[in-house]
């Protein structure tokens, strides 16, 4: 299983733009509406918690925050908001094909 790291150097990296197949893309989401329902779940309630963007997933060590995620739900957690008013949330580019 490859470990996942979305807060490395001092950042949270972000994804800098969503993915044409993000998974809160109704008509091109890779996965079922209800595997990401449960996502959101498992989430929201979990300080820091975040979704990881499906295209980052086998980077070893190089992976983003979903930006549909991050868009949509970043600004319910503390800890999140806290993130961006310091400065050190970082847009990383989309993965090439």
């Amino acid at each position: 299983m490859p470990r996942h790291n979305v807060y490395r150097d001092g950042k949270l990296h972000v994804l800098a733009h969503e993915c044409e197949t993000c998974i809160f893309r109704p008509a091109t989401r890779p996965v079922d509406g209800r595997r990401v329902a449960g996502m959101v779940r498992d989430t929201v309630d979990t300080e820091a918690a975040t979704v990881i963007c499906h295209s980052t997933l086998y980077r070893d060590g190089d992976n983003a925050v979903c930006r549909g995620w991050w868009d949509r739900l970043a600004d319910r957690d503390p800890i999140l908001r806290l993130a961006k008013l310091m400065g050190i949330v970082i847009d990383d580019p989309e993965p090439e094909k």
